[in-house]
């Protein structure tokens, strides 16, 4: 009885488990909300580029410095 019980239990409880994240609590503002969320991961996400782009860029210049004092230092013991 108690495993019939929890399984009806589970089965009403878990339709709003079934919706996205804007169409969970259905109010005035829910499509302002849902807006705003994907407004904020698209930022998210050009910031992730931009530190990847800054990073890689970095390393560029560091990796081109190093190969141009190579050089110039066996350019001057020769």
């Amino acid at each position: 009885m108690r495993v019939l019980a929890t399984l009806i239990v589970t089965l009403l409880l878990n339709a709003p488990a079934w919706a996205c994240a804007g169409c969970r609590v259905m109010t005035k503002d829910s499509e302002a909300t849902t807006v705003m969320a994907g407004v904020a991961f698209s930022w998210g996400v050009l910031a992730m580029l931009v530190f990847l782009f800054a990073l890689c860029s970095g390393l560029g210049w560091f990796v081109m410095k190093t190969i141009r004092a190579v050089d110039a230092g066996h350019g001057s013991a020769r």
